[in-house]
């Protein structure tokens, strides 16, 4: 059975069509996109809680890429301006073996940056940030952080491994919020399921508001309504196919 508001959509008064940020091919057909960089960058800084002057987005977002592509990896891979590399994806569905995912997926960006005899020391710190939503902790924060820390004597052996994780049903819609926290009007604008709630994430944060007019503009275009809509379609079958393995006890 799918869960409400899955695969997440948005509202309108008037029956418009508007892209959920949420869907993972508008968020990185939003956020992987070279000409939105400032938007990226903005994201990033909120969500990270980092200085970040610039970026480089590896392997770009083509939507002519995605005709066919049945893999469903829609990850964005980002180097910072300090080298530091960040790897973002958002998960719509409850996969059963997600922490394993995120440390093989983290572990093999880290060691893919040096070759047979280069030198450990050219190893940059790398930062996997997940957006999930669904809850995977049985604790209140919405954000997580992870580190390789030894709890018995406090000692943290290194950051150059980090894990943020996001839970998006975690997110309490307090107007106060966004003024403590710069995240909260980013995990406004994504768990977003009206045009309102859309317009009061934008009207939080200027960038949030420019993210908001580069989605419209997505939402109409022809080709990338097409690829969204496609994308809607796999994610039930996905879904389905998880809560029928379920059922069956493979989980």
């Amino acid at each position: 059975m799918l869960r409400r508001n899955f695969p997440p959509e948005i509202t309108t008064p008037d029956g418009s069509f508007i892209m959920s940020p949420k869907n993972d091919f508008a968020f990185r057909l939003l956020f992987g996109d070279e000409k939105n960089k400032d938007i990226t960058i903005a994201f990033l800084r909120a969500m990270l809680h980092i200085p970040v002057k610039d970026i480089k987005i590896k392997d770009p977002f083509l939507l002519k890429q995605v005709s066919g592509d049945k893999t469903g990896i829609l990850d964005i891979r980002i180097v910072l301006d300090s080298g530091v590399q960040v790897d973002v994806e958002i998960q719509l569905t409850d996969h059963p073996a997600i922490r394993e995912r995120v440390l093989y997926y983290l572990s093999r960006l880290y060691s893919s940056q040096i070759s047979a005899g280069d030198g450990y020391h050219l190893l940059k710190k790398t930062i996997s940030l997940v957006i999930l939503d669904y809850n995977l902790f049985e604790i209140e924060p919405m954000h997580t952080m992870f580190r390789l820390y030894d709890r018995k004597n406090e000692i943290e052996l290194t950051d150059v491994l980090e894990v943020h994780i996001v839970e998006l049903p975690k997110l309490k819609y307090d107007g106060r919020q966004h003024k403590n926290d710069p995240e909260i009007p980013w995990l406004m604008f994504l768990n977003a399921a009206t045009k309102e709630e859309l317009i009061m994430a934008a009207e939080a944060e200027p960038k949030v508001a420019k993210a908001y007019e580069r989605l419209r503009d997505m939402s109409e275009d022809e080709e990338s309504r097409r690829a969204y809509e496609e994308r809607i379609t796999e994610i039930i079958e996905v879904d389905l196919r998880m809560h029928a393995a379920e059922e069956r006890g493979e989980r």
